[in-house]
């Protein structure tokens, strides 16, 4: 298996993306990660889907190599710049045409959401690991609260702050290095790490959980969203939820045959 960088043109710059090819007779995957990371966060997975299907993770824009807006963007952007990447891929010869399947990680569940709604008949199906879905009001609190994110300090601060930060975030057993590399791809974004929260917080999930036609995986991990995961799930007419009890953010990299597993399984369905 390779999986190959490479960039395509976006509405304000080029957008990075990771790229494995799989065979061409399943719809091709696109993953969507969680804020302020980068599709590094899926090269654990790359190896075990692209047995069935050609695999993509893009770096969305602002975050990873990929080139930043002017001013937060809004998930509604974000979907239409991914659509507009896969729809490119596919023109190109880079990828399978036709119908593909969206997995979304934090973040990138939002994306994927507001992209199965923008796009109907391109999105086939999706899964959704986590869901970050409140009322108006919470958001409003919760967006409100960004500005107290801590942006680069003169004196390093900063660094010692995320990393007891993500102590508490990350599942107790995964190695130091794979934490230090998390914090890098967390830095990459520099000031504007916050601006995918802003986003989130700015979209309605729960209703456009309540319209949502696709068939639909619900991924669980006991992480930060682990509560209004499990309040918001049955929002879904028809998904298919696992719990995942023993896990938190780190779980591809801890449970990666489990996890491919239960992803390959529900596509392959």
């Amino acid at each position: 298996m390779t999986v190959r960088r490479e960039y395509v043109d976006g509405r304000w710059g080029q957008v990075h993306l990771r790229i494995a090819i799989g065979p061409a007779d399943r719809p091709p995957l696109l993953m969507l990660h969680p804020t302020p990371k980068s599709g590094w966060i899926y090269e654990p997975l790359f190896a075990p889907l692209v047995q069935g299907r050609t695999v993509i993770a893009p770096d969305t824009p602002g975050y990873g190599a990929s080139d930043a807006p002017p001013e937060p963007a809004s998930i509604e952007d974000f979907a239409g710049e991914m659509l507009a990447m896969m729809s490119q891929l596919a023109a190109d010869g880079r990828m399978p045409s036709g119908p593909f399947d969206v997995m979304g990680y934090h973040t990138g569940s939002v994306t994927s959401v507001a992209l199965a709604h923008l796009a109907p008949t391109a999105v086939r199906r999706l899964v959704l690991v986590s869901l970050a879905a409140y009322s108006a009001e919470v958001r409003a609190a919760k967006r409100a609260g960004l500005v107290n994110w801590p942006g680069p300090r003169e004196d390093g601060s900063h660094l010692a702050g995320l990393w007891t930060l993500m102590q508490g975030l990350f599942d107790r057993r995964i190695p130091t290095e794979w934490k230090h590399a998390s914090l890098v791809e967390n830095l990459r974004s520099g000031g504007r790490a916050h601006w995918g929260y802003d986003a989130v917080y700015r979209y309605d999930l729960q209703t456009a959980l309540d319209t949502l036609a696709h068939p639909t995986l619900i991924l669980n991990p006991e992480d930060d969203l682990w509560v209004p995961t499990r309040e918001n799930t049955g929002r879904v007419t028809g998904a298919r939820y696992v719990e995942l009890p023993d896990l938190k953010h780190g779980l591809f990299e801890l449970q990666t045959a489990r996890i491919a597993g239960l992803i390959d399984g529900f596509l392959c369905d």
